[in-house]
């Protein structure tokens, strides 16, 4: 297998729903969407989630959405009203679910630092 030269800033560390890394989200619009969902990655540069294609399929690239809070686990419970950006969308029409691929806006030195110390643990807990 040929693997691919790493072109991300950020260590990351991947996610499946069953990890039961989970966060709220607020949704632009005029009603202000709220939503809970599971995380698919993260990094110091941004976030990844996965939710219903009904809450998910008006959103587009540049789009901002407010990463309300982390519910899971409680060690990323500092990350609180994080504004993030749409990089890109995973909508195909035959999948339930819309993937989402944003990076942070308004991330503070702290919060940066609290997440690359988790990914770290996450990928070596040698730590």
């Amino acid at each position: 297998m040929v693997q691919g030269v790493e072109r991300r800033k950020y260590p990351r560390a991947y996610f499946t729903v069953k990890d039961g890394i989970t966060a709220v989200f607020e949704l632009p619009g005029p009603e202000k969407f709220a939503m809970s969902t599971n995380i698919l990655s993260l990094s110091e540069g941004g976030i990844s989630f996965i939710g219903q294609r009904e809450a998910l399929e008006n959103l587009t690239t540049e789009d901002e959405v407010l990463l309300v809070r982390l519910i899971e686990p409680q060690k990323l419970q500092f990350l609180q009203r994080v504004l993030i950006q749409v990089r890109h969308t995973i909508n195909e029409p035959e999948m339930k679910h819309i993937v989402c691929g944003c990076h942070f806006i308004n991330i503070n030195t702290d919060q940066r630092k609290g997440i690359s110390e988790f990914v770290d643990n996450m990928l070596d807990p040698s730590n």
